[in-house]
């Protein structure tokens, strides 16, 4: 007895081919919806990730001084004493600069500003936005870094 999956076509010896069958079922299907063509399907809705409070406003602040925390006083005169030691003419600081005069890395940087610890930067909906292709510090936004910085290494040393 010969197997019916067997052979070139699996033909039966008692019955039609049964490919032949098949791509003429197809070939039905295919002249069939192209005379009816079906109604496009309307696409869906993508979902909004933001938040419908996020949608009707958007809240863009400018940290300033008054929002910084009270740093103690031996604190404030270590950070000013650093700062006397830097070159006067030197105005704006990046985080390359920071981290050569300082030692304070990038992602520390950057977590004090979304922190809400340097004065200056604008802040929507607790995203830091940016400032331009690169971000400077100025001598008082500077202050504030380090102040925050060392007062978080200050805090765990006591």
């Amino acid at each position: 007895m010969v197997s019916p999956t067997k052979g070139p076509r699996s033909r039966t010896p008692d019955g039609p081919d049964l490919f032949d069958f098949a791509e003429s079922r197809v070939a039905t299907a295919t002249i069939e919806r192209s005379q009816h063509p079906k109604p496009a399907a309307p696409l869906p809705k993508r979902p909004s990730r933001r938040s419908p409070a996020m949608r009707t406003e958007d809240a863009t602040s400018i940290v300033s001084v008054d929002d910084m925390p009270n740093y103690p006083s031996d604190l404030h005169r270590s950070v000013e004493q650093s700062l006397a030691d830097l070159p006067g003419d030197q105005v704006w600081f990046t985080y390359r600069s920071i981290k050569r005069s300082f030692g304070v890395s990038r992602a520390t940087i950057a977590r004090r500003v979304k922190d809400g610890l340097v004065p200056g930067v604008r802040i929507s909906n607790g995203r830091v936005l940016d400032d331009g292709s690169v971000r400077r510090f100025d001598r008082t936004q500077l202050k504030w870094l380090l102040l925050a910085v060392r007062f978080a290494k200050w805090g765990t040393a006591k």
